[in-house]
């Protein structure tokens, strides 16, 4: 950075005070929203990516090279590793906030804006970073533009995992209102309390060390949506998008993940109202049932080599014997079109009956029914080490999800 450049960039930073509160003795976290600290010199690191965002290069004046990540799915998150006292990171973005993690430590970054981030006081040596996007904000695509160092310092490469995991799913999934202590939410508060970092499926991802994908939206059903809002984004319409309201279809080499967890019953949660496209019950289940078909197919096109997990309500005790055979119908069909398909595994395991707190905002699960829900995916998968067939894994047994601790949850 040229010595004018630094002297305008000193008079446009101030320290981001409610980042420094939380940030661990010796890092610093400064924001600069004059968009001055990362100068056409700096060097941009290639970050490794979990889940889906839209990647197109940063327009200049960013430093050749400099890549901007778009994205809408919860959950994603970006790594990378360099060598060097200080880190760069810059933001397009009003609406998410963010936990980064360097060398175990987490610094909360909430809602930057248009803005540069410099973290500072990181000591000489190697380090590795992460990004996770932890509200879920669906309605509104933003960009992380990426991770920089200093002209000079050294960059590393990326270190994916061997395992890959995959979860389909709804508010189940996103960490909907978690960090509330009420149920009664507006909306804005249910998109500040969102955490899907504790949520069940990024609990589990961590826990077995495998790279994850949670493509997931609250309310979102496979053909109908929750009350029947939104009939135009629906998961068997988004699904193969790198953003849910985009027009990109999603492609990546490199992600074939070995399990593929899904769970959308949204579909059934109220009844069809008047207006609706089906004219019975019947004929939206045949809808359902086809989407689903159609789903597993896309699914085993881009991973020919993925177990699909499908954790199902345990109607045993059910009275309903219109839902029970709806529920048997349904599998049925789902497992003959997974045979159709060449999935050589598809698994139904029952969903346990745990007495849920749904304690949340709108009755959503607690951080307690989240953890309690990772822990027997974890130990169900644990009872299953053969689904982890890539070459290089080992089928030791997984630990179970550490205790979660709002300044250490992360720890990778």
């Amino acid at each position: 950075m040229s010595t004018s450049v630094r002297r305008q960039s000193v008079l446009a930073l101030a320290v981001w005070a409610m980042l420094t509160a939380s940030a661990p003795i010796g890092i610093t976290l400064t924001k600069d929203v004059a968009n001055r600290s990362i100068g056409r010199d700096a060097r941009p690191l290639v970050p490794h990516i979990g889940g889906r965002v839209a990647e197109a290069p940063l327009p200049l004046p960013a430093p050749k090279g400099a890549r901007t990540y778009r994205h809408q799915w919860p959950a994603v998150y970006w790594e990378a590793n360099f060598i060097g006292d200080r880190l760069l990171l810059k933001f397009n973005d009003d609406k998410n906030e963010y936990r980064l993690t360097i060398d175990g430590q987490v610094l909360p970054i909430a809602q930057p804006g248009r803005a540069e981030i410099i973290v500072g006081g990181l000591g000489p040596g190697r380090h590795r970073a992460r990004l996770d996007k932890i509200t879920e904000s669906v309605d509104f695509i933003r960009a992380f533009d990426g991770f920089f160092v200093p002209q000079g310092k050294a960059v590393l490469p990326p270190t994916p995992r061997f395992r890959q995991i995959e979860f389909i799913g709804d508010s189940g999934m996103t960490g909907y209102g978690v960090r509330s202590d009420t149920r009664t939410c507006s909306t804005e508060e249910v998109r500040l309390r969102t955490d899907s970092g504790a949520a069940w499926p990024s609990l589990v991802g961590r826990s077995i060390d495998a790279d994850y994908q949670i493509n997931a939206i609250s309310g979102i059903g496979l053909v109908r949506n929750f009350s029947g809002v939104r009939p135009d984004r629906v998961m068997s319409t988004v699904y193969p998008r790198s953003l849910p309201d985009g027009a990109q279809d999603w492609h990546d080499p490199s992600w074939h993940p070995e399990i593929v967890v899904i769970v959308l019953f949204n579909d059934f949660g109220t009844p069809i109202h008047p207006g609706e496209r089906w004219k019975d019950q019947a004929a939206f289940a045949g809808e359902y049932i086809r989407a689903y078909q159609q789903l597993i197919a896309t699914i085993h096109q881009r991973s020919p080599g993925a177990t699909l997990v499908l954790p199902w309500p345990d109607l045993d005790q059910s009275n309903d014997m219109a839902m029970k055979q709806l529920s048997a119908g349904a599998q049925i069909a789902i497992r003959d079109a997974a045979v159709r398909a060449g999935v050589a595994r598809i698994e139904f395991p029952s969903l346990p009956n745990f007495p849920a707190e749904n304690s949340a905002c709108d009755y959503h699960g607690s951080r307690n029914d989240h953890r309690r829900l990772a822990d027997w995916m974890t130990a169900w998968l644990n009872a299953r080490p053969d689904m982890w067939p890539r070459s290089g894994v080992d089928a030791t047994p997984i630990p179970a999800t550490p205790p979660i601790r709002p300044a250490t949850r992360h720890r990778y």
